[in-house]
């Protein structure tokens, strides 16, 4: 069915019109009258600007907000700093929140986070949250980021608060890095350790030059830490023709509470050692696990001749603080 316009509405709305520009003239020449010099010359006024305020739709008052954090924890080789934490809402109602993180790699090789952290909101894991950590070159830093979606801007100083980025699982030595200002990180830095000393058996000298300690950051390892002892290997002028084979399973550790326990795959020593040769790889560390705190005394051998017994196996002892 059609509609017909009824033409005779339209002088009616041209009369409002013209009346409506007859009172602004009117009005305009009245504020003109008010502002004139003492001549009667007229004077120009500029009027005076509306306030307006652009407001985004979403939170309380629809504004962006950023939590700056600044707190570092370890973690599987990496100095890891939560940076700061922005909520920004959306038209929804809702917000996007992103927390900005840096990835100091503390090792000498490229390395990736061997785990995907985890984004507390409360003590619910957020299973919408996605990480992005970066491959970061040794000794080197990279930035990564958690994002998520929440379906509430209400608050987002509060919301910031309950929040926690978390590394490992409960059944491993985790790391812990709550947002909210006085939340503390639960973590424990890695401990450089002073430790040297010299273990000869035959026509090889064994130099340990440093040592180091730190929660193991292996799977289901929780309570235990990685003892591991930096290690340059010298060969004798009577080491055979051919050379002769040092592998991390010659080494094993007495611990602080009694017990034997062999060197850890993890330090993947396999070098082929000639007469007068040194091998000073840096990579060279001979790892432990051990029990956590790691404190207390130990004592190292290095035994290349394992069927013989450990009868001429040269050790050496020092204690952990």
């Amino acid at each position: 069915m059609s509609t017909t316009i009824d033409s005779s509405v339209r002088p009616v709305r041209r009369r409002a019109v013209t009346v409506a520009g007859a009172a602004l003239v009117a009005v305009s020449a009245m504020f003109l009258s008010a502002c004139e010099a003492k001549d009667g010359t007229p004077v120009a006024v500029s009027p005076t600007p509306i306030p307006t305020t652009a407001v985004r739709p979403g939170a309380d008052n629809g504004q962006s907000t950023v939590r700056i954090v600044g707190k570092t924890g370890w973690y599987d080789g990496f100095d890891i700093t939560v940076d700061k934490a922005t909520v920004v809402p959306d038209e929804y109602g809702g917000a996007k929140v992103r927390i900005d993180i840096t990835y100091k790699n503390t090792t000498l090789d490229d390395h990736t986070l061997s785990i995907t952290p985890s984004l507390l909101i409360g003590r619910e894991v957020d299973g919408g949250a996605i990480f992005d950590s970066p491959a970061v070159p040794g000794n080197g830093s990279a930035t990564g980021t958690a994002t998520t979606s929440l379906q509430s801007a209400k608050d987002a100083e509060h919301l910031i608060d309950t929040m926690t980025i978390v590394y490992g699982q409960a059944a491993d030595n985790q790391t812990k890095i709550p947002l909210a200002a006085a939340g503390k990180v639960d973590s424990v830095q890695p401990k450089t350790l002073p430790i040297t000393g010299t273990l000869v058996q035959d026509q090889t000298t064994i130099q340990v030059t440093g040592a180091k300690i730190s929660p193991s950051y292996t799977e289901n390892e929780n309570g235990k830490y990685d003892l591991a002892l930096r290690i340059k290997i010298v060969g004798g002028a009577g080491v055979p023709a051919g050379g002769t084979n040092i592998y991390y399973d010659y080494f094993t550790v007495r611990t602080p509470d009694g017990r034997t326990v062999a060197a850890d795959i993890r330090g993947p020593i396999n070098e082929l050692l000639n007469a007068n040769e040194t091998i000073d790889n840096p990579n060279n560390h001979v790892v432990f696990v051990v029990p956590s705190p790691g404190a207390g005394p130990y004592t190292v051998t290095y035994n290349a001749h394992r069927q013989e017994g450990a009868a001429t196996a040269p050790t050496l002892s020092f204690t952990v603080g």
